[in-house]
């Protein structure tokens, strides 16, 4: 039977930490024992105020060949790539180069917009916020093989109009405005929304606007061969009945532990500015710290990212979700593509904020396969986190 190997774990205390603390020891632990029964590798930083507190990093990035995941270590980071986009957008409108509640039609020329509902009457706010009514290329069973099942290609460098294809000629889930409909569409739009308005690329203004002025030095978006990135985790999915119905199995996986696929050799392309990014948990804290402490965008845009609402059974600003949890409040987002998950976010309260990073993905999986959304829901690991935090 395929084991993965006895899991690595490193840690770091902020500099003010001399000893470690029980909620330090347990939150540790936490992590150990995740790698020993789930995640081959992950990576989580915490931070208060405007610092960096805490970093660990546990399992192994490359488990065959005894690479260890440390807080260097990059994984995809999936939708929380959206918030980044959301970013850009409103500081577009802060220039006076847009407005929020512009159609996308004035932007996108007709043929791009062919074919695919509301697209044409869709305002720019409705597609940050999910109520476009757009359906989701995610969500297209032809897409899911093509992208992250049986059909995907290793070679495969995915252009954004592709995805849209999978959704041209399908019908709108609801009239724009009317409901909350989570849809990676929007995003795919909204990514060439910016590059029709500041006429660079979405991958140049990503670095212009935020990884460059941030100095995220290990964050890039995946375009294919950018994966060989020597710090980049392997990349594994969970290998259920549902995941084999819904996608199937490329050629190109090859079997891992615990019922998992290595899915290291299809790149993340397809994602593209709906959760294309790679990231390392410091630099997603550093770019979620920057935001919530208003360096990244004016109080007016501060105040729109964060205008509630309803979205099934949480509240969604422009691409922030605001999550009533046991441990209190939180806003942020989570991610979830092919080999990767992760979720970041901060808690109202008491300002602590948690970024959680693993090469493990569980889209098209049953919803119970473990992902990094689900880890922090039912673990201890948000009262831990606080607890460290609240001696900062």
């Amino acid at each position: 039977m395929l084991r993965f190997p006895e899991p690595h774990l490193k840690y770091q205390l902020s500099k003010r930490r001399k000893n470690v603390h029980q909620a330090e020891n347990e939150l540790v632990t936490l992590l150990h024992q995740k790698a020993l029964k789930t995640f081959p590798g992950m990576t989580m930083a915490l931070g208060k105020g405007d610092k960096i507190i805490w970093q660990a990093a546990a399992g192994y990035a490359d488990a065959k060949n005894h690479v260890k995941s440390v807080p260097e270590t990059q994984f995809g980071i999936g939708s929380i790539t959206k918030v980044f986009v959301a970013v850009i957008v409103l500081q577009l409108v802060e220039e006076g180069l847009l407005s929020l509640d512009d159609p996308l039609s004035n932007w996108l020329k007709k043929n791009r917009l062919a074919g695919i509902a509301n697209a044409e009457s869709v305002s720019v706010r409705q597609l940050l916020s999910h109520y476009s009514g757009i359906p989701s290329w995610e969500n297209q069973p032809l897409w899911i093989s093509a992208a992250r099942g049986q059909q995907a290609r290793p070679n495969k460098i995915w252009l954004p109009d592709e995805s849209l294809d999978y959704i041209r000629g399908t019908n709108a889930l609801c009239l724009p405005g009317e409901a909350f409909n989570y849809s990676n569409s929007n995003f795919t739009l909204s990514g060439l929304l910016i590059e029709a308005v500041t006429a660079h690329s979405f991958e140049e203004a990503l670095r212009r606007r935020i990884i460059h002025p941030l100095l995220l030095k290990s964050t890039f978006l995946a375009a294919g061969g950018a994966l060989d990135s020597g710090n980049m985790s392997r990349r594994f999915h969970q290998r259920d009945a549902h995941f084999i119905r819904n996608a199937g199995i490329a050629d190109a996986f090859t079997p891992a532990p615990n019922n998992m696929l290595d899915v290291s050799a299809i790149n993340l392309s397809a994602e593209w500015a709906a959760g294309g990014i790679v990231s390392t948990a410091r630099d997603v804290m550093t770019f979620m710290l920057a935001l919530k402490n208003g360096k990244l965008l004016q109080v007016e845009s501060m105040t729109e990212m964060q205008r509630w609402l309803p979205a099934d059974g949480a509240e969604m600003g422009l691409s922030l979700f605001r999550t009533d949890t046991d441990d209190g409040v939180v806003i942020g987002h989570g991610g979830n593509v092919l080999g990767a998950s992760a979720c970041v976010g901060w808690y109202e309260e008491t300002d602590c904020a948690i970024a959680i990073l693993t090469n493990v993905g569980s889209m098209h999986a049953a919803p119970e396969a473990d992902c990094a959304s689900l880890f922090f829901k039912q673990s201890a690991v948000g009262k831990l986190a606080q607890a460290i935090a609240s001696r900062h």
